[in-house]
């Protein structure tokens, strides 16, 4: 059992269902440049942080077209950012936190004016008491943010629960120094999650068993 003082949340593929729209975008790019599509399995199996990582493994070119890929990727995703819906189980959980008096918050490695502007969209912006994404639109992790929001707020590592869907989010987590709970339907294959050592469930709903309040 999990025992928090405070939880923290990643945005993308955790609380928001987008993967189907990430692939979307990263195959209308490969379309473009007249290179194999990718699965939804592949890319599970290989996205990461930062992306310039990933991209490098479906053979773009990160080093000459870097800006114009980042530009054609955010283009795509944000054209479609209302489609984009929550997770079933989302506003029953953090709404079931708040009435058992648990803080929460978003820590995102995407933009952070759109982050917000999107979990106003999805109006679930009043349960949180910060929504924090990076400075640009390049995906480059979220490790710096951790570190910062351990500054800012005084809390202690030991006393944060941290809730992503990928590696990215196990190591962010290990830098701070909080435990982690991964949930297996984003951006990262569950057998990538399981080989972390973290606890990995496929519903977010399952906090409300693994959390003593």
């Amino acid at each position: 059992m999990f025992k928090p003082k405070f939880i923290i949340f990643d945005w993308n593929g955790t609380l928001i269902d987008d993967v189907w729209l990430s692939v979307n975008a990263i195959n209308l790019i490969l379309e473009r440049r007249n290179m194999p599509l990718i699965t939804t399995e592949r890319y599970k199996e290989i996205f990461d942080f930062p992306v310039k990582k990933y991209y490098k493994q479906l053979g773009l070119d990160t080093e000459n077209d870097w800006e114009g890929i980042a530009g054609e990727f955010i283009d795509c995703y944000l054209g479609s950012l209302e489609k984009i819906k929550l997770f079933h189980d989302v506003v029953d959980t953090i709404g079931y936190l708040k009435t058992k008096g648990v803080e929460t918050g978003i820590l995102s490695a995407m933009q952070h004016e759109g982050l917000n502007r999107h979990v106003k969209m999805l109006r679930i912006d009043h349960f949180f008491k910060f929504v924090q994404g990076i400075e640009n639109y390049y995906a480059e992790g979220k490790s710096h943010l951790g570190r910062k929001l351990l500054a800012d707020t005084g809390l202690k590592g030991q006393e944060l629960l941290f809730i992503g869907d990928t590696t990215h989010d196990f190591d962010v987590a290990n830098e701070i120094g909080c435990q982690t709970v991964l949930i297996s339907r984003g951006h990262n294959s569950p057998e990538r999650l399981s080989a972390t050592g973290a606890y990995v469930t496929g519903s977010l709903g399952d906090l409300k068993n693994i959390i003593d309040l």
